[in-house]
């Protein structure tokens, strides 16, 4: 397990993830920020085309930039 970090960025917004998240693999890291990202947008508020999850390794380098795109 390693952890990745799960940063959501939009128009001059960033939260960014300083815990990480332990996860088996790059997919699964896929998979969970596509559940963030649906957990958020049901939430409301997340709704912005803008808005952008971006999943870094343990390294600190991007893998995958993943945008809220509507369903």
């Amino acid at each position: 397990m390693f952890p990745y970090y799960f940063d959501v960025r939009g128009y001059g917004d960033k939260h960014d993830d300083r815990g990480g998240t332990l996860m088996p693999n790059d997919e699964a890291a896929f998979a969970y920020a596509r559940r963030i990202i649906r957990e958020l947008r049901e939430a409301g508020g997340y709704d912005d085309p803008a808005l952008t999850i971006i999943v870094r390794n343990a390294a600190g380098k991007t893998i995958y930039s993943i945008p809220f795109l509507p369903h």
